[in-house]
Protein backbone atom coordinates (compact mmCIF):
# COMPACT_ATOMS: atom_id res chain seq x y z
CA UNK A 1 0.00 0.00 0.00
CA UNK A 2 2.87 2.32 -0.77
CA UNK A 3 2.94 5.27 -3.08
CA UNK A 4 2.83 3.45 -6.37
CA UNK A 5 -0.27 4.93 -7.96
CA UNK A 6 1.26 7.53 -10.28
CA UNK A 7 4.38 5.65 -11.29
CA UNK A 8 2.53 2.44 -12.05
CA UNK A 9 0.46 4.27 -14.65
CA UNK A 10 3.61 4.88 -16.68
CA UNK A 11 5.91 2.01 -15.69
CA UNK A 12 5.39 -1.26 -17.53
CA UNK A 13 7.28 -4.54 -17.27
CA UNK A 14 10.08 -4.03 -19.72
CA UNK A 15 11.84 -5.65 -22.63
CA UNK A 16 15.52 -4.84 -23.09
CA UNK A 17 17.54 -4.41 -26.24
CA UNK A 18 21.00 -5.83 -26.78
CA UNK A 19 20.98 -9.02 -24.73
CA UNK A 20 23.59 -10.85 -26.74
CA UNK A 21 25.60 -11.52 -23.58
CA UNK A 22 26.27 -14.92 -22.06
CA UNK A 23 25.38 -14.09 -18.46
CA UNK A 24 21.86 -15.08 -17.48
CA UNK A 25 20.41 -13.44 -14.37
CA UNK A 26 17.16 -15.43 -14.29
CA UNK A 27 15.86 -16.40 -10.87
CA UNK A 28 14.62 -14.92 -7.62
CA UNK A 29 17.25 -12.85 -5.82
CA UNK A 30 17.18 -11.83 -2.14
CA UNK A 31 19.24 -9.22 -0.34
CA UNK A 32 19.39 -6.48 2.30
CA UNK A 33 21.08 -3.10 1.86
CA UNK A 34 24.21 -2.42 3.90
CA UNK A 35 26.06 0.64 5.14
CA UNK A 36 23.40 3.31 4.74
CA UNK A 37 21.13 5.25 7.10
CA UNK A 38 18.66 2.34 6.99
CA UNK A 39 18.57 -1.32 5.95
CA UNK A 40 15.91 -2.49 3.51
CA UNK A 41 15.29 -5.95 2.11
CA UNK A 42 14.46 -6.43 -1.56
CA UNK A 43 13.52 -9.38 -3.73
CA UNK A 44 14.00 -9.34 -7.52
CA UNK A 45 12.19 -11.81 -9.79
CA UNK A 46 14.14 -11.89 -13.07
CA UNK A 47 13.21 -13.70 -16.27
CA UNK A 48 15.69 -13.56 -19.14
CA UNK A 49 16.08 -15.09 -22.60
CA UNK A 50 18.19 -14.20 -25.63
CA UNK A 51 16.00 -11.26 -26.58
CA UNK A 52 14.57 -9.78 -23.41
CA UNK A 53 14.79 -9.48 -19.66
CA UNK A 54 11.86 -8.75 -17.35
CA UNK A 55 11.88 -7.87 -13.67
CA UNK A 56 9.35 -7.70 -10.88
CA UNK A 57 10.39 -6.76 -7.38
CA UNK A 58 9.14 -7.00 -3.81
CA UNK A 59 9.74 -4.96 -0.69
CA UNK A 60 8.48 -7.37 1.99
CA UNK A 61 8.97 -4.95 4.86
CA UNK A 62 6.64 -2.50 3.14
CA UNK A 63 4.21 -5.28 2.16
CA UNK A 64 4.71 -4.30 -1.49
CA UNK A 65 4.88 -7.13 -3.99
CA UNK A 66 5.26 -7.69 -7.75
CA UNK A 67 6.15 -4.09 -8.57
CA UNK A 68 7.39 -3.12 -12.03
CA UNK A 69 10.96 -2.24 -12.95
CA UNK A 70 13.06 -1.96 -16.11
CA UNK A 71 16.35 -3.77 -16.64
CA UNK A 72 19.31 -3.37 -18.95
CA UNK A 73 22.52 -5.35 -19.30
CA UNK A 74 25.71 -3.69 -20.45
CA UNK A 75 28.72 -5.93 -20.64
CA UNK A 76 28.76 -7.82 -17.35
CA UNK A 77 26.71 -5.23 -15.45
CA UNK A 78 23.01 -5.58 -14.65
CA UNK A 79 21.13 -2.33 -14.12
CA UNK A 80 17.63 -2.28 -12.63
CA UNK A 81 15.62 0.93 -12.65
CA UNK A 82 12.96 0.98 -9.91
CA UNK A 83 11.34 4.16 -11.17
CA UNK A 84 8.28 3.62 -9.03
CA UNK A 85 10.33 4.59 -5.95
CA UNK A 86 13.03 6.59 -7.76
CA UNK A 87 15.69 4.01 -6.96
CA UNK A 88 18.09 1.81 -8.92
CA UNK A 89 20.41 -1.17 -8.53
CA UNK A 90 23.63 -1.79 -10.48
CA UNK A 91 25.44 -5.09 -9.94
CA UNK A 92 27.72 -7.73 -11.38
CA UNK A 93 27.59 -11.47 -10.88
CA UNK A 94 30.24 -12.69 -8.43
CA UNK A 95 30.06 -16.46 -8.24
CA UNK A 96 26.50 -17.29 -7.19
CA UNK A 97 25.79 -13.77 -5.90
CA UNK A 98 24.92 -10.37 -7.29
CA UNK A 99 27.14 -7.68 -5.77
CA UNK A 100 26.43 -4.04 -6.38
CA UNK A 101 25.13 -0.68 -5.27
CA UNK A 102 21.57 0.33 -4.48
CA UNK A 103 20.83 4.04 -4.83
CA UNK A 104 17.83 6.16 -3.89
CA UNK A 105 18.07 9.91 -4.10
CA UNK A 106 21.49 10.90 -2.74
CA UNK A 107 21.89 7.67 -0.73
CA UNK A 108 24.08 4.77 -1.87
CA UNK A 109 24.21 1.39 -0.15
CA UNK A 110 25.81 -1.92 -0.94
CA UNK A 111 23.34 -4.65 -1.86
CA UNK A 112 24.52 -8.24 -2.14
CA UNK A 113 21.94 -10.73 -3.35
CA UNK A 114 21.61 -14.49 -3.45
CA UNK A 115 19.03 -16.90 -4.83
CA UNK A 116 18.93 -18.70 -1.49
CA UNK A 117 17.04 -16.62 1.10
CA UNK A 118 18.69 -18.59 3.89
CA UNK A 119 22.26 -18.30 2.57
CA UNK A 120 24.85 -17.12 5.07
CA UNK A 121 22.09 -16.52 7.59
CA UNK A 122 23.09 -17.33 11.14
CA UNK A 123 19.95 -18.38 12.96
CA UNK A 124 21.03 -19.81 16.32
CA UNK A 125 17.52 -20.37 17.69
CA UNK A 126 16.46 -22.49 14.72
CA UNK A 127 19.78 -24.38 14.85
CA UNK A 128 19.09 -25.41 18.45
CA UNK A 129 15.61 -26.71 17.58
CA UNK A 130 16.81 -28.64 14.54
CA UNK A 131 19.83 -30.11 16.35
CA UNK A 132 17.85 -31.40 19.33
CA UNK A 133 17.58 -35.17 18.95
CA UNK A 134 15.60 -35.63 22.17
CA UNK A 135 12.44 -33.68 21.53
CA UNK A 136 9.42 -34.45 23.69
CA UNK A 137 7.12 -34.47 20.68
CA UNK A 138 6.86 -35.89 17.18
CA UNK A 139 5.90 -34.32 13.83
CA UNK A 140 3.45 -35.47 11.19
CA UNK A 141 3.04 -34.07 7.68
CA UNK A 142 -0.67 -33.49 7.04
CA UNK A 143 -3.07 -32.06 4.48
CA UNK A 144 -6.60 -30.71 4.84
CA UNK A 145 -8.98 -28.91 2.53
CA UNK A 146 -11.12 -25.81 2.28
CA UNK A 147 -13.32 -26.36 -0.75
CA UNK A 148 -10.96 -26.82 -3.71
CA UNK A 149 -7.98 -25.52 -1.73
CA UNK A 150 -5.60 -28.17 -0.38
CA UNK A 151 -3.45 -26.95 2.50
CA UNK A 152 -0.30 -28.75 3.61
CA UNK A 153 1.26 -28.44 7.01
CA UNK A 154 3.06 -29.96 9.95
CA UNK A 155 1.27 -31.20 13.06
CA UNK A 156 3.40 -31.61 16.17
CA UNK A 157 2.08 -33.79 18.99
CA UNK A 158 3.54 -34.42 22.46
CA UNK A 159 4.94 -37.93 22.92
CA UNK A 160 3.13 -38.50 26.21
CA UNK A 161 -0.46 -37.86 27.24
CA UNK A 162 -3.72 -37.48 25.37
CA UNK A 163 -6.54 -35.02 24.76
CA UNK A 164 -4.09 -32.19 24.21
CA UNK A 165 -5.14 -28.58 23.88
CA UNK A 166 -4.24 -27.36 20.40
CA UNK A 167 -3.02 -24.25 18.62
CA UNK A 168 -3.18 -23.30 14.94
CA UNK A 169 -0.40 -20.90 13.89
CA UNK A 170 -1.21 -18.25 11.26
CA UNK A 171 1.49 -16.37 9.36
CA UNK A 172 1.53 -12.75 8.23
CA UNK A 173 0.86 -11.30 4.79
CA UNK A 174 2.72 -12.28 1.66
CA UNK A 175 4.10 -15.55 0.33
CA UNK A 176 4.92 -17.29 3.60
CA UNK A 177 5.28 -20.96 4.41
CA UNK A 178 4.31 -22.88 7.54
CA UNK A 179 7.44 -21.77 9.41
CA UNK A 180 6.83 -18.10 8.49
CA UNK A 181 10.26 -18.15 6.89
CA UNK A 182 11.40 -14.55 6.54
CA UNK A 183 15.02 -14.46 5.38
CA UNK A 184 15.85 -17.62 7.28
CA UNK A 185 13.96 -16.58 10.40
CA UNK A 186 11.41 -19.29 11.17
CA UNK A 187 9.35 -17.88 13.98
CA UNK A 188 6.61 -20.48 13.74
CA UNK A 189 9.11 -23.32 13.93
CA UNK A 190 10.17 -21.86 17.28
CA UNK A 191 6.60 -21.40 18.49
CA UNK A 192 5.59 -24.93 17.48
CA UNK A 193 8.63 -26.37 19.24
CA UNK A 194 8.05 -24.43 22.46
CA UNK A 195 4.31 -25.15 22.56
CA UNK A 196 4.58 -28.88 21.87
CA UNK A 197 7.22 -29.18 24.57
CA UNK A 198 4.62 -27.66 26.89
CA UNK A 199 1.91 -30.18 25.97
CA UNK A 200 0.15 -28.63 22.97
CA UNK A 201 -0.75 -30.10 19.63
CA UNK A 202 0.34 -27.48 17.08
CA UNK A 203 -0.61 -27.16 13.43
CA UNK A 204 1.28 -24.81 11.15
CA UNK A 205 0.65 -24.78 7.41
CA UNK A 206 1.74 -23.20 4.13
CA UNK A 207 -0.57 -20.44 2.95
CA UNK A 208 -2.70 -21.18 -0.09
CA UNK A 209 -0.56 -21.09 -3.22
CA UNK A 210 2.66 -21.37 -1.21
CA UNK A 211 4.96 -24.35 -0.68
CA UNK A 212 3.05 -27.62 -0.73
CA UNK A 213 -0.38 -25.95 -0.51
CA UNK A 214 -2.27 -25.79 -3.79
CA UNK A 215 -5.05 -23.64 -5.18
CA UNK A 216 -5.71 -19.94 -4.74
CA UNK A 217 -3.16 -17.24 -3.99
CA UNK A 218 -1.64 -16.00 -0.75
CA UNK A 219 -2.95 -12.53 -1.70
CA UNK A 220 -6.59 -13.68 -1.91
CA UNK A 221 -9.07 -11.67 0.22
CA UNK A 222 -8.55 -12.01 3.95
CA UNK A 223 -12.00 -13.57 4.36
CA UNK A 224 -10.88 -16.49 2.19
CA UNK A 225 -7.65 -16.85 4.18
CA UNK A 226 -9.78 -16.82 7.34
CA UNK A 227 -11.81 -19.71 5.91
CA UNK A 228 -8.55 -21.63 5.41
CA UNK A 229 -7.71 -20.97 9.06
CA UNK A 230 -11.07 -22.34 10.20
CA UNK A 231 -10.50 -25.43 8.06
CA UNK A 232 -7.25 -25.85 10.01
CA UNK A 233 -9.05 -25.41 13.34
CA UNK A 234 -11.65 -28.01 12.36
CA UNK A 235 -9.02 -30.45 11.13
CA UNK A 236 -7.15 -30.25 14.44
CA UNK A 237 -10.36 -30.47 16.48
CA UNK A 238 -11.27 -33.70 14.71
CA UNK A 239 -7.98 -35.37 15.61
CA UNK A 240 -8.44 -38.06 18.31
CA UNK A 241 -5.37 -36.79 20.18
CA UNK A 242 -6.90 -33.33 20.68
CA UNK A 243 -9.38 -31.90 23.17
CA UNK A 244 -11.76 -30.34 20.65
CA UNK A 245 -13.06 -27.87 23.22
CA UNK A 246 -9.58 -26.36 23.56
CA UNK A 247 -8.42 -25.32 20.10
CA UNK A 248 -7.06 -21.80 19.73
CA UNK A 249 -5.27 -19.60 17.21
CA UNK A 250 -1.99 -17.71 17.37
CA UNK A 251 -1.67 -15.23 14.52
CA UNK A 252 1.14 -12.89 13.55
CA UNK A 253 0.35 -9.59 11.78
CA UNK A 254 -2.24 -10.52 9.13
CA UNK A 255 -2.64 -13.79 11.03
CA UNK A 256 -3.64 -11.74 14.06
CA UNK A 257 -6.40 -10.07 12.06
CA UNK A 258 -7.66 -13.51 11.03
CA UNK A 259 -7.48 -14.85 14.60
CA UNK A 260 -9.71 -11.99 15.75
CA UNK A 261 -12.14 -12.46 12.85
CA UNK A 262 -12.57 -16.16 13.54
CA UNK A 263 -12.83 -15.78 17.31
CA UNK A 264 -15.66 -13.29 16.77
CA UNK A 265 -17.49 -15.34 14.16
CA UNK A 266 -16.97 -18.83 15.58
CA UNK A 267 -17.00 -18.48 19.37
CA UNK A 268 -17.99 -22.13 19.88
CA UNK A 269 -14.96 -23.38 17.92
CA UNK A 270 -12.14 -20.98 18.86
CA UNK A 271 -11.28 -21.32 22.54
CA UNK A 272 -8.55 -18.64 22.84
CA UNK A 273 -6.44 -16.41 20.61
CA UNK A 274 -3.10 -14.66 20.60
CA UNK A 275 -2.59 -11.60 18.39
CA UNK A 276 1.10 -10.98 17.73
CA UNK A 277 1.49 -7.53 16.14
CA UNK A 278 -2.12 -7.66 15.01
CA UNK A 279 -4.12 -4.64 13.90
CA UNK A 280 -6.66 -2.93 16.15
CA UNK A 281 -7.35 0.29 14.23
CA UNK A 282 -9.06 0.74 10.82
CA UNK A 283 -6.72 -0.47 8.11
CA UNK A 284 -6.48 2.83 6.27
CA UNK A 285 -5.29 4.54 9.47
CA UNK A 286 -2.66 1.90 10.14
CA UNK A 287 -1.48 2.06 6.50
CA UNK A 288 -1.03 5.83 6.72
CA UNK A 289 0.87 5.58 10.00
CA UNK A 290 3.13 2.87 8.57
CA UNK A 291 3.84 4.97 5.49
CA UNK A 292 4.83 7.99 7.58
CA UNK A 293 7.12 6.02 9.86
CA UNK A 294 8.94 4.09 7.16
CA UNK A 295 9.40 7.21 5.03
CA UNK A 296 10.93 9.00 8.01
CA UNK A 297 13.21 6.05 8.83
CA UNK A 298 14.46 5.94 5.24
CA UNK A 299 15.46 9.58 5.50
CA UNK A 300 13.14 10.63 2.69
CA UNK A 301 12.04 14.24 2.89
CA UNK A 302 8.28 14.57 3.07
CA UNK A 303 6.41 16.90 0.79
CA UNK A 304 3.49 18.30 2.78
CA UNK A 305 1.23 18.51 -0.26
CA UNK A 306 1.99 14.92 -1.22
CA UNK A 307 1.47 13.70 2.33
CA UNK A 308 -1.84 15.55 2.55
CA UNK A 309 -2.93 14.09 -0.80
CA UNK A 310 -2.37 10.49 0.36
CA UNK A 311 -3.94 11.09 3.75
CA UNK A 312 -7.08 12.46 2.15
CA UNK A 313 -7.20 9.77 -0.54
CA UNK A 314 -6.77 6.89 1.92
CA UNK A 315 -9.40 8.42 4.19
CA UNK A 316 -11.91 8.68 1.35
CA UNK A 317 -11.30 5.09 0.25
CA UNK A 318 -11.28 3.82 3.82
CA UNK A 319 -14.54 5.45 4.87
CA UNK A 320 -16.76 5.49 1.76
CA UNK A 321 -18.34 2.07 1.34
CA UNK A 322 -20.75 2.91 -1.49
CA UNK A 323 -18.88 2.26 -4.76
CA UNK A 324 -20.78 4.83 -6.83
CA UNK A 325 -20.35 7.52 -4.18
CA UNK A 326 -16.67 6.60 -3.80
CA UNK A 327 -16.06 7.11 -7.50
CA UNK A 328 -17.70 10.55 -7.43
CA UNK A 329 -15.81 11.60 -4.30
CA UNK A 330 -12.50 10.47 -5.77
CA UNK A 331 -13.08 12.32 -9.03
CA UNK A 332 -14.06 15.52 -7.20
CA UNK A 333 -11.05 15.17 -4.91
CA UNK A 334 -8.59 14.71 -7.80
CA UNK A 335 -10.01 17.62 -9.77
CA UNK A 336 -9.53 19.95 -6.79
CA UNK A 337 -6.23 18.74 -5.33
CA UNK A 338 -3.26 20.89 -6.37
CA UNK A 339 -0.69 18.11 -5.85
CA UNK A 340 -2.58 15.70 -8.09
CA UNK A 341 -3.16 18.32 -10.76
CA UNK A 342 0.57 19.14 -10.86
CA UNK A 343 1.39 15.44 -11.25
CA UNK A 344 -1.25 15.11 -13.93
CA UNK A 345 0.22 17.99 -15.93
CA UNK A 346 3.70 16.44 -15.69
CA UNK A 347 2.44 13.08 -16.96
CA UNK A 348 0.60 14.68 -19.86
CA UNK A 349 3.72 16.61 -20.81
CA UNK A 350 5.86 13.46 -20.60
CA UNK A 351 3.59 11.40 -22.88
CA UNK A 352 1.20 13.14 -25.24
CA UNK A 353 -0.61 9.86 -26.00
CA UNK A 354 -2.32 10.16 -22.62
CA UNK A 355 -5.34 12.35 -21.92
CA UNK A 356 -6.42 13.68 -18.55
CA UNK A 357 -9.54 11.53 -18.57
CA UNK A 358 -7.46 8.40 -19.33
CA UNK A 359 -5.16 9.04 -16.38
CA UNK A 360 -8.03 9.93 -14.07
CA UNK A 361 -9.88 6.74 -15.01
CA UNK A 362 -6.74 4.64 -14.48
CA UNK A 363 -6.14 6.30 -11.12
CA UNK A 364 -9.70 5.66 -9.96
CA UNK A 365 -9.73 2.10 -11.25
CA UNK A 366 -6.46 1.26 -9.54
CA UNK A 367 -7.11 2.96 -6.22
CA UNK A 368 -10.75 1.85 -5.85
CA UNK A 369 -10.62 -1.74 -7.08
CA UNK A 370 -12.70 -4.06 -4.85
CA UNK A 371 -9.74 -5.75 -3.19
CA UNK A 372 -8.04 -2.45 -2.30
CA UNK A 373 -11.31 -1.04 -0.97
CA UNK A 374 -12.05 -4.12 1.09
CA UNK A 375 -8.57 -3.98 2.59
CA UNK A 376 -8.59 -0.27 3.42
CA UNK A 377 -12.18 -0.32 4.67
CA UNK A 378 -11.64 -3.13 7.15
CA UNK A 379 -12.39 -1.97 10.69
CA UNK A 380 -11.30 -4.55 13.27
CA UNK A 381 -13.37 -2.93 16.00
CA UNK A 382 -16.47 -4.71 14.68
CA UNK A 383 -14.92 -8.12 15.34
CA UNK A 384 -12.94 -7.09 18.42
CA UNK A 385 -16.14 -6.11 20.23
CA UNK A 386 -17.46 -9.65 19.65
CA UNK A 387 -14.40 -11.48 21.02
CA UNK A 388 -15.48 -13.25 24.22
CA UNK A 389 -12.77 -15.91 24.50
CA UNK A 390 -9.48 -15.34 26.37
CA UNK A 391 -7.15 -13.15 24.35
CA UNK A 392 -3.49 -12.15 24.53
CA UNK A 393 -2.25 -9.25 22.38
CA UNK A 394 1.47 -8.48 22.13
CA UNK A 395 3.47 -5.90 20.21
CA UNK A 396 7.04 -4.68 19.95
CA UNK A 397 7.54 -1.04 20.86
CA UNK A 398 9.89 -0.62 17.88
CA UNK A 399 7.40 -2.11 15.44
CA UNK A 400 7.22 0.35 12.54
CA UNK A 401 4.63 -1.72 10.65
CA UNK A 402 1.99 -2.01 13.37
CA UNK A 403 2.29 0.83 15.85
CA UNK A 404 2.03 -0.61 19.35
CA UNK A 405 0.35 2.36 21.01
CA UNK A 406 -2.42 2.76 18.43
CA UNK A 407 -3.17 -0.92 17.97
CA UNK A 408 -2.76 -2.28 21.50
CA UNK A 409 -4.70 0.73 22.73
CA UNK A 410 -7.60 -0.08 20.41
CA UNK A 411 -7.57 -3.77 21.33
CA UNK A 412 -7.63 -2.98 25.05
CA UNK A 413 -10.62 -0.66 24.55
CA UNK A 414 -12.68 -3.11 22.52
CA UNK A 415 -11.64 -6.28 24.41
CA UNK A 416 -11.36 -5.18 28.06
CA UNK A 417 -10.65 -8.70 29.28
CA UNK A 418 -7.66 -9.13 26.93
CA UNK A 419 -4.14 -9.43 28.33
CA UNK A 420 -1.94 -6.74 26.76
CA UNK A 421 1.85 -6.77 26.58
CA UNK A 422 4.24 -4.32 24.90
CA UNK A 423 7.96 -5.08 24.67
CA UNK A 424 10.75 -2.52 24.62
CA UNK A 425 13.33 -2.72 21.82
CA UNK A 426 11.41 -5.33 19.79
CA UNK A 427 10.37 -4.93 16.16
CA UNK A 428 7.54 -6.39 14.06
CA UNK A 429 9.08 -9.88 14.19
CA UNK A 430 9.74 -9.53 17.93
CA UNK A 431 13.49 -9.35 17.39
CA UNK A 432 15.65 -7.37 19.78
CA UNK A 433 16.82 -4.27 17.87
CA UNK A 434 17.86 -1.84 20.57
CA UNK A 435 19.08 0.64 17.96
CA UNK A 436 16.07 2.16 16.20
CA UNK A 437 17.73 2.16 12.78
CA UNK A 438 17.94 -1.64 12.89
CA UNK A 439 14.16 -2.04 12.96
CA UNK A 440 14.14 -2.51 9.19
CA UNK A 441 16.98 -5.02 9.12
CA UNK A 442 15.09 -8.25 9.76
CA UNK A 443 17.59 -10.28 7.74
CA UNK A 444 20.67 -8.87 9.45
CA UNK A 445 19.52 -9.58 13.02
CA UNK A 446 20.54 -13.06 14.17
CA UNK A 447 17.76 -13.44 16.71
CA UNK A 448 14.44 -14.70 15.32
CA UNK A 449 12.21 -14.06 18.33
CA UNK A 450 13.02 -12.68 21.76
CA UNK A 451 12.99 -15.51 24.32
CA UNK A 452 10.80 -13.46 26.66
CA UNK A 453 8.05 -13.26 24.03
CA UNK A 454 8.22 -17.00 23.38
CA UNK A 455 8.03 -17.66 27.10
CA UNK A 456 5.15 -15.26 27.70
CA UNK A 457 3.05 -16.56 24.80
CA UNK A 458 3.60 -20.21 25.75
CA UNK A 459 2.94 -19.63 29.46
CA UNK A 460 -0.21 -17.62 28.79
CA UNK A 461 -1.56 -20.35 26.52
CA UNK A 462 -0.66 -23.04 29.05
CA UNK A 463 -2.37 -21.21 31.90
CA UNK A 464 -5.41 -20.53 29.73
CA UNK A 465 -5.86 -24.00 28.24
CA UNK A 466 -4.85 -26.14 31.20
CA UNK A 467 -6.63 -23.99 33.78
CA UNK A 468 -9.80 -24.73 31.83
CA UNK A 469 -9.23 -28.45 32.36
CA UNK A 470 -8.66 -28.22 36.12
Amino acid sequence: MKRIFFSSLLTIVMAVNGLAQSTNYSGTWYGTTEGGPFSMTYVFHIEQDDDSITVKWDSPLQKAYSLDATATVTGDTLYIDMAIVEASYSATLAGDRLDGMFSQGDKFMRLRMTQNPDAAAERPQEALVLADMHKLYHSEEVTFTNGDITLAGTLTLPDEGSRFPAVVLLVGSGSLDRDENIFGHKGHLLLADALSRKGFAVLRYDKRGVGASTGGKCTDPVEELAADAMAAVRYVAARPEVDNSQVGIVGHSEGGIIAIMNAAQYPDEVAYIVSMAGVGVPTYQYALKQDKVITSMMGVEKDEAEQRFYEQMYTIIGTETDSAALRLRMLDFMENDAFYQNKLEAMLAADTSYTASMINEAMIEQSTNPQTCKLLQYDPSVNLKRVKCPMLAVNGMLDFQVDYEDNLGAISRYVPHATIKAYENLNHLFQDCSMEDSRLNYAGIKQTMAPQVLEDVVNWLYDTAYHHNK
